[in-house]
């Protein structure tokens, strides 16, 4: 039996915690669930506490990564932990499938790949970016790679420093893979509340999308950062019905020759007979028409 650890982050989820808390107190290896109340403006601490979980509370928003730093301070030294959205409800009682492969030792840490959304969610572009980044960082091809659902070898997770608020995911994934941990996604059918495509929830996925790309920048320099971020963008972009599927910058020779060939069609615009006429009179020469007399 391994010694886990369910580590729930919330944030105005008195709906849906307490139903999250219970599920996970069905999982056999969970032993505690923590609820850590990242500031919330309604009951959700009084609903997780009510479902059985013990409760950390802050009195400000600070956002998911301070929130799970706070849970791992609070749960002691556990084998392996869970990290679970308060948003998944009666579904959490799955995380067991989740946490297999890290208790067998067949991964440092398992990322949930979730079922479709019910609901039509957000566009991609941030999940495009974060995926390319991580395939390009550490050759990994990722479906998932901002999921929040993940099971973490206890030791590892309390060895990495946590990026802010939503950046959580994606540099967990870059320090975890940076230490040469194996990471491995799993299907699990949890259920979850995807924002919708709203200005709510459009405003919502540009916080993340910021968060994202501080965690990246922090982890692998502004440079390489904008360059993730072109690429990614040029990879979801379409221009009369095609995709770019990246984005590539000429060669110098290659824009060297460009810059020749347009050089060359500008010349041959003012060589055009109409400019040869117009030159020819510039410089005193006549046509002769022909006689009347003719």
């Amino acid at each position: 039996m391994t010694h886990a650890v369910a580590i729930v982050p919330a944030y105005n989820r008195a709906d849906t915690v307490g139903a999250t808390v219970t599920a996970l107190r069905t999982v056999p290896d969970v032993l505690d669930v923590i609820v850590v109340d990242d500031g919330s403006a309604d009951h959700t601490a009084a609903a997780a506490a009510a479902a059985g979980a013990r409760v950390v509370e802050f009195a400000r928003n600070r956002g998911k990564g301070a929130a799970v730093a706070a849970g791992v301070v609070a749960s002691g030294a556990p084998e392996a932990y869970l990290l679970i959205d308060a948003d998944v409800g009666d579904s959490a009682a799955l995380a067991g499938e989740l946490l297999e492969p890290v208790a067998q030792g067949l991964a440092d840490m398992a990322i949930a790949v979730l079922g479709p959304p019910s609901r039509p969610s957000g566009f991609g572009f941030v999940k495009a970016f974060a995926a390319h980044v991580v395939r390009a960082q550490t050759g990994l091809t990722l479906a998932e790679p901002l999921s929040g659902q993940r099971a973490v070898r206890g030791s590892l997770l309390r060895s990495v420093e946590f990026a802010g608020r939503f950046g959580l995911e994606i540099g967990l994934t870059l320090d975890v893979a940076a230490r040469g941990a194996t990471i491995r996604e799993v299907e699990v059918a949890f259920s979850h509340m995807p924002s919708g495509r709203d200005v709510r929830g459009i405003s919502h996925r540009a916080r993340i999308g910021r968060d994202v790309y501080r965690a990246v920048m922090s982890r692998i320099g502004a440079p390489r950062a904008a360059f993730h971020l072109l690429a990614s963008l040029g990879s979801r972009v379409h221009v009369r019905g095609r995709r770019l599927r990246s984005l590539r910058l000429p060669s110098p020779r290659n824009a060297v020759s460009r810059l020749r060939s347009a050089r060359w069609r500008r010349l041959g615009s003012r060589l055009r007979p109409a400019s040869l006429r117009g030159m020819g009179n510039r410089i005193g020469l006549r046509q002769r028409r022909p006689s009347s007399d003719s």
